[in-house]
């Protein structure tokens, strides 16, 4: 009986230890009350903007490190190390304002950026157009994000999207011009 007992024990406190274990995502701490419970203050179109604005800025720092490494082209470098500067920025304003509206950000079933298939070994100019394409893309969605964030979120988030939505669409004509 005693054996029952201590192995009922040290399998609860295995099982809590490993519900505890789950409450972060790469180096971020989340509070755990946020992954055991679906509530947050946000509404769906704030807690959309958080997660995609989020999820787009992420890859967009990737591609422009990657940029940063392997473009040849000075122009296209130097919108990289800009894309990566300003978007680390508006990570963490997302992160910010998501963690004051209790959205789970970054969130477990973000995915890591990866090059597409086959530019791993092509040439700088090849990448570097790939790379405006893809930024220019990235960048309309935000944009769109930003946008209607401006119009149908809180005021927090609102706030933020009219002073940043300048930024980023002067940001966005500056890739265009380099297309």
């Amino acid at each position: 009986m005693n054996k029952k007992i201590a192995l009922f024990g040290l399998s609860a406190f295995a099982c809590v230890l490993s519900m505890s274990s789950c409450t972060s995502v790469g180096e971020h701490k989340t509070r755990a009350e946020l992954y055991y419970t679906n509530t947050t203050e946000a509404d769906t179109e704030e807690y959309q903007f958080y997660r995609t604005v989020y999820q787009l800025a992420n890859e967009q720092i990737g591609f422009a490190n990657v940029i940063s490494q392997k473009g040849g082209n000075a122009n296209v470098k130097s919108l990289a190390a800009n894309l990566s500067a300003q978007y680390t920025e508006v990570m963490t304003k997302i992160e910010e304002l998501a963690t004051n509206a209790d959205v789970l950000i970054p969130f477990p079933a973000m995915h890591a950026f990866e090059l597409p298939a086959g530019l791993d070994s092509a040439q700088a100019n090849v990448l570097e157009k790939e790379f405006l394409q893809h930024t220019l893309h990235n960048q309309e969605a935000i944009i769109h994000q930003f946008e209607t964030a401006k119009y149908n979120t809180k005021v927090p988030a609102r706030k933020y999207a009219e002073e940043t939505l300048s930024t980023l669409e002067k940001t966005m004509e500056e890739t265009k011009a380099l297309l």
